[in-house]
């Protein structure tokens, strides 16, 4: 199966690190301890990161900050949200907003 890059674009609070963590070997299997590392970009105000991921793949994944299940992301009022979905393409540009961990 081809390999497509994905860029993953994240808003979210100002941490010292945030990771990707999600369903499938290159998203580290739901494992947090082997999470991928975003990069924050101050021009854009984002967190950002790019993989190549298996083309027409169903991928969910969920932001941490840190590489605890113990940061993952909340919503407004603390609560857990669901995971961000979608299937790996060419082009594809993930964009989500966290707004609590």
């Amino acid at each position: 199966m081809a390999n497509t890059k994905i860029e993953f674009l994240v808003k979210a609070p100002v941490k010292d690190e945030l990771y990707l963590v999600g369903n499938i070997p290159a998203l580290g299997e739901w494992n947090a301890s082997k999470g991928v590392k975003l990069t924050y970009c101050a021009e854009c105000g984002c967190y950002t990161a790019s993989k190549l991921l298996p083309a027409d793949t169903n991928v969910e994944f969920k932001v941490l900050a840190g590489k605890t299940w113990d940061a993952v992301e909340k919503g407004t009022w603390g609560e857990d949200v669901e995971n961000h979905a979608f299937v790996a393409a060419k082009g594809t540009k993930v964009e989500v907003e966290v707004l609590n961990f």
